[in-house]
């Protein structure tokens, strides 16, 4: 007989197991007990069905039958399968169209439930008393068989992370996406409602030297703003800088705030950005140079960041960023350099939740390769474009790169699929697994980024890249 599923796990290692424990081979035998002892059962609940003329409802009991037994020749022959000279058995290309007739669909729905329920029973138990030395795979691997006896059943379904939406089974995740983006937008409303009002503050002595008009200057508990720009502006900046971090420290479990006086300096004229690149202490001759080519900076020696991009949306895009970054930072330890896909992923889909926009990327040269993906470069760039949709399309056709591959790239290796698979995840994450976050961010930091990640959303690699993709179109 061809070995179960579960067998080949086992034989594939992936039962992680010290060789003097003896969890995988009890699993193994209560397995095939359970196997054993559900086999007949099936049968008789298809042959009941049969006798009572409910012909689908057969159907698909045989059909769970083979999944358990594959070379079942009762099961083959009520299914229409053809033997074949070597032993194997032809499925019809277009399977027989059967349906149930008589009365008896109700007492079918019940024996099929208790039978579901006993061998779901017997293999919860299993998991439980092996979960120390059970990896995802195989745990999911032996779930999947408990729904194959009956699709429909809530409770299997359950055990594999699914739910009914309508008459379509969905990922748990994906249903309480649509609460979870709700949720983040009142959280974001009542942050920003929640910060006081900025009030009137006096530059320092070094911030006097710098050679700048400032005309604008405001601050709160949290933000001080220095603009050479107008009132309003430094009063934005201040107030979603200020609600960023309330924001960041709630989804994210994180404990530390940003940095006293933390602040922002805003420049909005070549000669107010001359002028601070010129006089700030720390930078080299040649970083001055360069840095006139650039949108912002953090300042050398503090926690500061100094923006002076051509228009208000991305001065402010650029402002909420670094605080989310420095905040990850400050709280997990991780940068751009370290962990670059969670670094860009949550920072830019958590600005464009704050502030609407996408302009402040890490990621400085993006390598692009077909001309599709250069195309695809120049859209996000310039225009407002379905990211989540973008990058749907381009994993739908194996253009984006697997989590595995995304979580060991740096920054410099991103190209436009990195940057939206980025993003995308993020979205996943987020609205989808927020219970994990803290647990997220703190072991891809400590432990190394796509085993840190596994394990602190106990998955499977592979299977994580199906749910993701799968998530992407079910979102709502």
């Amino acid at each position: 007989m061809v070995r179960t599923l579960i067998q080949c796990l086992i034989a594939l290692s992936l039962f992680v197991t010290p060789s003097s424990a003896r969890a995988p081979l009890d699993l193994e035998s209560e397995y095939a007990a359970a196997k054993q002892e559900l086999l007949p059962k099936l049968t008789a609940f298809a042959e009941w069905c049969g006798s009572v003329k409910l012909y689908l409802e057969r159907d698909r009991a045989f059909e769970a039958l083979l999944r358990f037994d594959p070379s079942n020749e009762t099961a083959h022959r009520a299914l229409k399968h053809t033997l074949q000279r070597d032993g194997s058995w032809a499925v019809p290309e277009k399977r027989p169209e059967v349906r149930n007739y008589g009365s008896s669909l109700k007492e079918a729905v019940k024996r099929r439930a208790e039978l579901v329920a006993e061998f779901r029973s017997r293999c919860v138990a299993l998991v439980e008393a092996n979960k120390a030395t059970l990896t995802p795979a195989a745990r999911d691997a032996l779930y999947a068989d408990v729904v194959a006896i009956d699709g429909e059943d809530v409770a299997s379904r359950a055990l594999v992370g699914e739910v009914k939406r309508g008459e379509q089974w969905v990922l748990v995740e994906s249903e309480s996406a649509v609460g979870r983006r709700n949720a983040l937008k009142d959280m974001i409303k009542a942050a920003v409602a929640g910060v006081p009002a900025p009030a009137a503050i006096e530059a320092r002595s070094g911030e006097q030297n710098l050679g700048i008009a400032w005309t604008a200057l405001l601050g709160n508990a949290r933000v001080r703003v220095l603009s050479s720009g107008g009132i309003e502006e430094a009063r934005k900046v201040a107030t979603m800088c200020s609600a960023a971090a309330d924001v960041f420290k709630q989804i994210s479990g994180a404990s530390q705030d940003l940095p006293k006086d933390f602040t922002v300096y805003l420049m909005t004229t070549p000669v107010a950005r001359d002028s601070f690149i010129g006089g700030w202490p720390g930078w080299s001759a040649e970083e001055r140079t360069r840095l006139k080519t650039w949108a912002g900076s953090g300042v050398p020696g503090d926690v500061h960041i100094a923006r002076w991009d051509a228009d208000e949306p991305r001065r402010l895009d650029g402002a909420v960023r670094h605080v989310l970054g420095l905040l990850t930072l400050l709280n997990f330890g991780y940068d751009h350099q370290k962990c670059a896909w969670a670094w860009e992923g949550v920072g830019l889909y958590l600005t464009r939740e704050l502030v609407g926009t996408r302009y402040t990327w890490y990621s400085t040269g993006p390598s692009t390769g077909d001309s599709e993906s250069k195309e695809l470069l120049g859209k996000l760039m310039m225009t407002d474009v379905n990211w989540m949709n973008e990058c749907f399309q381009r994993a739908k056709r194996n253009k984006s790169p697997k989590i595995a591959a995304l979580c060991e790239r740096r920054i410099d290796q991103f190209g436009v699929d990195e940057i939206l698979t980025a993003n995308a995840f993020a979205a996943y994450l987020i609205e989808g697994r927020p219970e994990a976050l803290n647990g997220v961010f703190k072991r891809i930091a400590a432990e190394g980024s796509a085993k840190a990640l596994a394990a602190a959303l106990d998955v499977d690699m592979d299977k994580l890249d199906q749910r993701f993709v799968r998530w992407m179109s079910e979102r709502k």
